[in-house]
């Protein structure tokens, strides 16, 4: 049996999927499911994968049914860049205001609820949308969010993560490598393969700084930006290492959370 990997196509994790395919670590004994963030989600919940870069609140609010990879994740450091809140008001003036989410999402969905029902103190009215972009308010995920940030000339923009930095003083994970419990048990028929995937995992990790300049040539965000911008969102916005802080910041996400969501 093959063990079965979610596949983000984001700009976010595309170094990590970069080293692993330009190093020849994809070998035949994996099969990658690709989607969006909400659809990996509900993949790895109906026992469809077996683990994949999944939205943090899928771990934090499912935590009989997963455990992650120690020491890789998907975070900001004091921005994010490709989480973004667009909008023709002041954030502190949304009260009772419609705000339209991505359909492609779920972390980023409660992280702005967290930022404006518990630090402002506000009570929008929400709605998941496929065009988010048509409303006056909108939340947009990905590369989405970073194309819409360079032709958008008419709105506010905020940047989820780092509205969280500000309020917390922590970095944000929005996402963890989220593995089914059951496949950690020796006796599991794929647990060997994910062993030997979680080592080449933590490899692509470290090595894919190396790669920026590389990798960055051919990438279609260069249709709207430079690779300078790119290279720079790896570099400063992203962090792929799973420390303490992050670990802080995961558990302060998951107090609001139990909070808003009842």
């Amino acid at each position: 049996m093959k063990l079965k990997v979610g596949w983000i196509q984001y700009a976010n994790v595309y170094p990590i999927f970069y080293v692993l395919e330009k190093e020849g670590l994809l070998t035949d004994d994996i099969h990658f499911v690709k989607g969006v963030p909400s659809q990996l989600n509900w993949a790895l919940r109906n026992e469809l994968i077996h683990l994949s870069p999944s939205s943090s609140v899928e771990y934090l609010l499912n935590e009989e049914l997963y455990d992650y990879i120690d020491e890789i994740c998907i975070a900001s450091k004091e921005y994010v860049g490709s989480v973004l809140f667009f909008s023709n008001r002041d954030l502190r003036s949304l009260d009772g205001e419609k705000i339209l989410l991505t359909d492609q999402s779920a972390t980023s969905h409660l992280l702005l609820r967290v930022i404006l029902e518990k630090f402002y103190g506000l009570n929008p009215k929400y709605d998941i949308s496929h065009a988010p972009q048509l409303g006056n308010s909108f939340l947009l995920i990905g590369d989405d969010a970073l194309r819409m940030n360079k032709s958008c000339r008419d709105k506010k923009i905020y940047d989820l993560g780092n509205i969280w930095y500000r309020e917390t003083g922590l970095p944000f994970v929005f996402a963890l490598w989220i593995i089914r419990k059951e496949i950690l048990s020796p006796d599991h028929e794929v647990h060997n393969n994910y062993i030997i995937f979680k080592d080449k995992l933590l490899y692509a990790r470290d090595r894919a700084k190396d790669y920026f300049k590389e990798m960055v040539k051919d990438y279609y965000l260069r249709d709207f930006m430079t690779e300078e911008e790119i290279i720079r969102y790896w570099m400063e916005n992203m962090d792929y290492y799973l420390t303490d802080a992050h670990k802080k910041s995961l558990n302060l996400f998951k107090e609001y959370l139990l909070e808003i969501v009842k």
